[in-house]
């Protein structure tokens, strides 16, 4: 019987869909489970049929609607169709007359190419060499090239003849890697890197990535070992005409569906579809049935990796001893409740009653209420008015933030309890502001003095919280959990990895670690090895994204440009490899306006056209830095016509269908996703907002660190978005947006005027 697999190029398109036109589609994969092979090629309503013209003669269309188009790859060995494409119907012919299937036998993958434009491009000719990619079938204008004035295409040239990008690289090594000779042709006339990016579109997936990886100045052996020995099958070689094998051995694009509802599930799964669907390397570390210790899992985003912890909450829940439990944590209350609402989806609930899903917070302040019922919360500014009291009770010369941010980075994240251990050297390593023992002395008294009171209060914030339950865990013989995930890693305090810590006793499988410093917005640093949280050997990256496409991703990317991102948990520089994507779409749309008035009209205008486009209002998704100006966007927005509500990441989800475009913060969109995101209010002024900026002339390593963080949150909230992502300001830019973007669209703004 034949079989189907499905590309990840069709999980945006999906989106695009109408009910009807969905359930039609979803009718006709299942006729490739109930039909023989000949019956299904002549089935009337399918109408499959081989292109009249084209590159591929293995590509057939067959008729979804009267407006939708499938496109399959139908192998003549074996039975496996792949479901390559969505398209509408006046376009699907043309691009996939253009595309061309092969196998790579060095890597056993199957890799599509635009042979079309690589042929123009390596062979000549008058017209214009560009690649069609397969997101220009239904964006407004073609990806990747300008558009002019009068709204003409300008495509990109073809490379030029003689340069020199990988002179470096013999032919003899370019084929070890499985590059053929038609791209070795084609990547010999390259001269730079810039050039082979915007040929991507047109070069096979793979053979892109060892290009790209070659580009960056990775050397051959590097790449082989990292880019291409992974892609190779466990079975051996891969024959060239072994579409079959090739198939299913292309784990990082291909899903290979087993029934209907699996075919459903990836096309329109509730929490991502590639996240019902591990692909290898998810999988092996989801379901590893043994870590001798904590293990690290870290990646961009979109790489799976909040995924890959759902997943191993299930391994570690269907295999607990008698009597164990697991905690599955996050920073927030919101990603808390989103990990409630997706982990609902993987496990049955017999076994969700022996998982606890809460903050370190929470957990920290169960744990002292069981001994400490009395004990409230304090907030950090309540800290904060308490240090300023005691400063000027004693004369010091020293702001409130600067003892509050000597209290946060010093005494608790290295866990000091003494003025000797304060005025230890090494104690205060890694801040700017120069203090002598006198004054270091007198410091640690008006700190020493702020914890004496609140605990003679019993008023604690979370620090003191976390203190006092990692003591509390630590003496205990008998511990609380037996595993212990945990999620947006980046952003927990030492304390509150101290609790984490003293949760579980160490041994296998007892801490298990997902997270990525690029999405770091809140100011802590750790370090796991002074933890006592031993990682070596037990630490994977991620590098494949399932959810954004690589135009955002790309110009995302440019926001962290010149800043170094450091390994989680470590001090040092995360190591080189970047992320890919294995979606394409449009490039981010930017907007400059003169005022707030004129940059609301352009957001409602934007949000009507992807409206009117086939987004569902839920599946659009406006950021604002305050919640001031969240609320007001919400009252513009319906006073210009647009449905629009507040959303509360803790109290709605994003899988509820909505009526209203949702707007909310860019702290609360962390850890969701929507089809098209508006980060609106991208201003000078709100990032970086320098009121939550720590002042250089208080410590200036906390100074830059603070804008670390808020750079990261523009990041975080731009790469929130699967297929559509529009920045728009008022007056002068954010100097986080990459610069020569902004510019542009300052300058066509002008023009347009």
């Amino acid at each position: 019987m034949p079989q189907l697999a499905i590309d990840a190029t069709c999980l945006p398109q999906y989106d695009k869909l109408d009910r009807p036109t969905r359930e039609r589609l979803l009718a006709a994969t299942r006729k490739f489970r109930e039909l023989p092979l000949d019956a299904l090629l002549a089935h009337p309503d399918l109408r499959i049929r081989p292109l009249t013209a084209g590159q591929d003669p293995r590509i057939r269309t067959f008729r979804i609607s009267d407006t939708w188009t499938g496109v399959m790859l139908a192998p003549e060995s074996g039975e496996t169709f792949l479901l390559v494409h969505l398209l509408p119907r006046d376009s699907a012919e043309q691009w996939a007359g253009d595309q061309r299937h092969d196998v790579n036998t060095v890597m056993g993958t199957l890799e599509r190419r635009d042979a079309a434009a690589l042929g123009r491009a390596v062979g000549g000719g008058d017209e214009p060499a560009r690649p069609l990619r397969a997101a220009e079938a239904t964006a407004p204008a073609p990806v990747g090239v300008a558009v002019g004035r009068a709204g003409t295409v300008a495509a990109p040239q073809p490379p030029r003849t003689g340069a020199a990008l990988f002179e470096h690289v013999s032919d003899r090594d370019l084929r070890r890697l499985g590059i053929d000779s038609e791209i070795l042709e084609f990547c010999r006339t390259l001269s730079t890197a810039e050039e082979l990016s915007d040929w991507e579109p047109a070069l096979p997936q793979d053979q892109y990535e060892v290009l790209s990886q070659l580009a960056e100045g990775h050397p051959v052996e590097r790449v082989l070992r990292e880019v291409v020995e992974p892609r190779r099958p466990a079975v051996g070689a891969v024959a060239a005409d072994d579409y079959d094998t090739a198939i299913r051995n292309t784990r990082e694009r291909v899903i290979v569906v087993n029934d209907d509802q699996e075919i459903e599930d990836v096309l329109a799964g509730e929490f991502n579809a590639w996240r019902i669907y591990l692909h290898p390397k998810q999988r092996d570390l989801a379901y590893r049935p043994r870590f001798n210790g904590p293990a690290k899992v870290s990646g961009g985003p979109g790489t799976g990796k909040t995924v890959v912890a759902l997943h191993r909450v299930k391994f570690l829940a269907e295999h607990l001893p008698l009597g164990g439990r697991v905690l599955l944590t996050s920073f927030t209350n919101a990603l808390v409740e989103s990990l409630k609402r997706n982990l609902a989806l993987l496990l049955p609930p017999e076994l969700i009653e022996d998982v606890d899903v809460i903050t370190a917070d929470k957990l920290a302040m169960n744990v002292v209420k069981e001994e400490q019922p009395d004990v409230s919360f304090w907030s950090d500014n309540d800290v904060r008015g308490l240090l300023a009291n005691i400063a000027q009770r004693h004369g010091l010369p020293w702001s409130a933030e600067f003892l509050f941010q000597e209290y946060r980075h010093v005494v608790m994240a290295h866990g000091i309890t003494t003025v000797d251990g304060y005025l230890d050297p090494d104690a205060r390593r890694g801040r700017s502001a120069a203090l002598d023992r006198a004054e270091r002395r007198d410091v640690w008294h008006a700190i020493a003095d702020a914890r004496v009171r609140m605990r003679r209060n019993r008023r604690l914030p979370s620090l003191e919280l976390h203190a006092e339950a990692a003591r509390i865990l630590d003496e205990r013989p008998e511990k609380p959990y037996t595993n212990v995930v945990i999620d947006e890693a980046q952003d927990l305090h030492p304390t509150q990895w101290r609790t984490l810590r003293a949760a579980a006793a160490p041994g296998v499988n007892d801490l298990f670690i997902a997270g990525d410093n690029r999405q770091r917005i809140y100011d802590n640093t750790v370090s796991f090895k002074r933890l006592g949280i031993r990682i070596v050997g037990r630490s994977y990256p991620l590098r494949v994204n399932y959810r954004t496409t690589g135009e955002i991703l790309a110009w995302a990317g440019e926001i962290l440009r010149g800043q170094q991102v450091s390994e989680l948990g470590e001090s040092v520089p995360e190591p080189a490899g970047s992320t890919r994507s294995v979606l394409r779409g449009s490039p981010p749309e930017l907007r400059g306006a003169r005022d707030l008035a004129e940059e609301l009209d352009a957001l409602a205008e934007r949000v009507r056209r992807w409206l009117a486009g086939g987004i569902a209002p839920g599946d659009v998704c406006v950021t604002t830095r305050t919640q001031r100006l969240r609320n007001a966007v919400v009252r513009e927005l319906a006073d210009r016509g647009v449905p629009a509500a507040v959303f509360q990441a803790n109290r709605d989800t994003v899988t509820d269908a909505s009526p209203a475009v949702r707007v909310t913060t860019m702290h609360s969109v962390k850890g969701l996703e929507f089809r098209a995101i508006a980060v609106f209010g991208a201003t000078a002024e709100a990032l970086p907002n320098m009121e939550h900026v720590t002042g250089a002339e208080v410590d200036e390593r906390q100074h830059e660190a603070d804008l670390a963080a808020q750079r990261s949150l523009l990041y975080v909230a731009c790469t929130r978005a699967r297929e559509s992502l529009y920045v728009s300001w008022h007056g002068a830019p954010s100097p986080f947006l990459p610069r020569m973007a902004a510019e542009a669209a300052v300058g066509r703004e002008a023009a347009r005027r």
